[in-house]
């Protein structure tokens, strides 16, 4: 069983399937509504953790196995901060 596990491969996508891929979904997001394309990012983003002028974003990415990866980006000056 541990040699089928490390006998696993992942094969990767060229550039210009990356790029179709990439060009369709931007497509199908520019065409679908607000509920459907945060119902989207929700689908793969796990937690986002602000603090001050950092967020901590937790996300999986679908093509990799069980791939979670944390990334720290400066909080964009668009975000609403909930008022009334």
């Amino acid at each position: 069983m541990e040699q089928q596990l490390s006998d696993k491969r992942v094969e990767l996508a060229d550039s210009e399937t990356v790029a179709r891929y990439v060009a369709d979904l931007h497509d199908l997001l520019n065409e679908s509504s607000l509920v459907e394309r945060k119902s989207f990012v929700r689908s793969f983003v796990k937690e986002v953790k602000v603090t001050g002028n950092e967020a901590l974003l937790t996300y999986t990415i679908p093509m990799l196995p069980r791939g979670i990866i944390e990334e720290k980006l400066p909080v964009l000056s668009i975000v609403h901060d909930g008022g009334r």
